[in-house]
């Protein structure tokens, strides 16, 4: 049967399927039911860039050569432009997503061969770059409706087309908070209790000892095997589309898993039945399951939030208590082990693990708007934007521009290339004026409104700008102190990018001041507007990063060192108007009234 859906996206994979990819975009629609959109049709391709003079030859060499592992299925001329210059390049489509690899490991040996581009990225990551399809946002979806499946969802859908939608509207996830507890028994470390905590209200421990005075929430198993199977049945039976946890990647998964390995307990939670896996997120060991998303909040504080928050430990208790001003249940570790070897207090330890997944909840549905807002805005799924570093998001968010406006993605650094950037001086960062000692009274303070992305969008600092080749840009635009200079008659792809999100967050910031604070729409825009205040903080740190794929040294220190000469300027501008100063930092200023303005 026919069917014309529009859902909301919320995890994509890709699986090999008769020889080719198939893309599997698991959404919602708008009544909540969970929908899987299966798209056959996306070609995965790369690109390579011949020897001057080589492009006719190289192309026919591709349509004709009989590669052991893969195939070629046609190969495109393209332009692209690449550091503010137009390439000549190959596109080459080929069969599946393995076979970019196997024909680029045959094609990068040959003698007419340059280059080649954009071939370390995923294929879902392409998938979405291409089509522009923004996870937690809206596609629109035509195909036949696939009534014979194994899939633990409401609907499949076998698509035709997949298109963006501009649709704004929030639908309801069931999403599913837990945490477990382990102690020392018979010689070996074994997990005694997991709870469960929904926010649809339901409520589920799971112990292997019957507590005396139990509650309705709780329910006893005879072994540990038996209670890791009953976690299984559970987040099967009540569908998550989200299971959030807090510090599950480095901890409860690990546990899990290696119980489960031994007890031989297959742990199938995602919903095409397959078992959960690890995968490498950075430097993170990641538990993903296939169909739901695992968010492990401390992730995501860790590499988002916690620059901005008071707490220097970040532990679920500190950070519960700063963020929703609730406290963790009072149990030490050598408690929890007392108790569990003595069989007494169990009712306490019980509500402890309850309270913690509670607590996991609730931190949830503050911070996931968060992790939803950055999703959209980068083009990355919740399980990668929850993730991720500043200097990640940022590369995810210049790719999908890129791909939108015709830019070629530059390759990741080698090792030899990274160990290079590494041996760079570091240079001179922001201006720091020491403190008066004393209290001071009638302060004033002098703060630049982003300073550093301001200074990127109006001296246009850009990879591609760097030292053009116009006289009038290096006698205009010359960096203070340096020998760099910027182009001033082509804006540069950082800067015209860089420069629509800080116009985005004043608009929604000038939009919420006429909103209630505790409406949901505020809420909304609050999570938006603070997507967007991360990349634009962070997009000049990237440059000077020395994994970036926009690495730049020279933009970097030129960022640098523009504001210390603003900061300069208020400086003597504060000292003409008889202020004394105080103490400064970088963007921000504080001056003494010396007499009456």
């Amino acid at each position: 049967m026919f069917v014309k859906e529009k859902l909301l996206v919320f995890d994509v994979d890709h699986v090999i399927e008769d020889d080719r990819g198939t893309l599997r975009l698991f959404c919602k629609d708008e009544k909540g039911k969970t929908v899987l959109v299966l798209d056959k049709n996306f070609e995965p391709y790369f690109y390579v860039e011949p020897k001057k003079g080589e492009l006719k030859e190289y192309k026919r060499k591709l349509l004709s050569y009989e590669f052991r592992k893969g195939k070629v299925k046609r190969v495109e001329e393209v332009e692209k432009e690449f550091f503010g210059e137009r390439k000549r390049l190959l596109k080459v489509v080929v069969n599946t997503p393995r076979d970019v690899y196997n024909i680029r490991q045959v094609v990068k040996e040959w003698p007419e061969n340059k280059e080649e581009y954009e071939y370390a990225i995923s294929f879902y990551q392409r998938y979405l770059m291409d089509k522009q399809i923004r996870p937690m946002g809206w596609i629109e979806v035509n195909g036949e409706n696939i009534r014979d499946h194994e899939y633990h969802v409401d609907l499949v859908i076998d698509a035709k087309s997949v298109e963006p939608a501009d649709l704004k509207k929030d639908v309801q996830f069931r999403i599913l908070a837990f945490d477990i507890e382990v102690a020392e028994e018979e010689g070996e470390e074994r997990i005694i209790m997991i709870s469960f905590v929904g926010n649809d209200g339901f409520k589920k421990l799971l112990t292997t000892w019957k507590i005396e005075k139990s509650q309705e929430w709780m329910e006893f198993l005879p072994d540990e095997k038996r209670m890791l199977e009953r976690f299984v049945e559970i987040v099967n039976e009540h569908d998550p589309d989200f299971l959030v946890g807090y510090n599950t990647d480095s901890f409860d998964f690990l546990k899990i898993k290696s119980r489960s390995e031994k007890l031989k307990v297959f742990m199938k939670l995602g919903r095409d039945g397959s078992v959960i896996r690890l995968v490498r997120r950075g430097r993170i060991s990641s538990t993903k399951i296939r169909g739901r998303v695992h968010i492990d909040l401390f992730d995501f504080i860790n590499h988002i939030l916690s620059p901005s928050m008071k707490t220097e430990v970040l532990t679920l208790n500190a950070v519960a208590e700063e963020l929703l001003g609730l406290r963790k249940k009072n149990m030490k570790w050598k408690d929890i082990e007392k108790s569990w070897r003595e069989k007494k207090g169990l009712e306490q330890l019980a509500e402890y693990c309850l309270w913690d997944s509670d607590l996991t909840l609730k931190l949830s549905e503050q911070l996931l708007p968060q992790v939803f807002a950055i999703s959209r805005l980068t083009g990355l799924i919740p399980f990668d934007a929850s993730r991720y570093t500043y200097s990640q998001l940022d590369e995810a968010f210049l790719m999908r521009k890129a791909v939108q406006q015709g830019v070629l993605i530059p390759n990741n650094p080698k090792h030899d290339e990274i160990a290079e950037r590494r041996m760079k001086p570091v240079y001179t960062g922001g201006l720091v004026i020491e403190p008066k000692k004393g209290i001071h009274s009638d302060i004033l303070v002098f703060d630049f409104r982003s300073l550093y992305p301001s200074i990127v969008v109006s001296m246009n600092i850009s990879p591609d700008t760097l030292n053009c080749e116009h006289k009038e840009c290096k006698e205009k635009n010359k960096v203070p102190e340096l020998n760099h200079y910027f182009c001033l008659k082509r804006k540069g792809f950082i800067p015209r990018n860089l420069e629509e999100v800080i116009k985005k967050r004043i608009e929604i910031k000038k939009k919420m001041k006429s909103i209630p604070k505790d409406s949901l729409y505020y809420k909304r825009l609050n999570a938006i507007q603070y997507a967007l205040k991360i990349i634009a903080n962070s997009l000049y740190g990237y440059t000077g990063f020395v994994g970036a794929r926009w690495y730049c040294y020279p933009c970097a220190e030129s960022t640098a060192s523009w504001g210390r000469f603003f900061i300069k300027k208020i400086i003597q501008l504060a000292k003409q108007f008889g202020f004394e100063i105080i103490y400064g930092d970088t963007d921000s200023l504080m001056v003494r009234i010396r007499k009456k303005l």
